[in-house]
């Protein structure tokens, strides 16, 4: 299999860059969000990604827990 150059730089990076390419609309009230900035955090065990609808404020997060 050939490796993807996605432009990321780790794997979280890819991810991320993942969560803004497709998951742009709102479960709550369907808006779609083109720039669909999401965040990320992690405290070293747990690592958040987070996205706020601009449209009605609807918060997403998908969850990893590192053992």
């Amino acid at each position: 299999m050939v490796p993807r150059n996605t432009g990321a730089r780790t794997p979280l990076e890819r991810i991320r860059t993942r969560y803004e390419n497709t998951d742009k609309k709102c479960p709550e009230c369907g808006y779609v969000d083109e720039s669909g900035n999401w965040e990320s955090k992690t405290d070293g065990r747990t690592l958040v990604y987070r996205h706020v609808c601009p449209s009605c404020d609807a918060s997403r997060e998908h969850v990893f827990t590192f053992k």
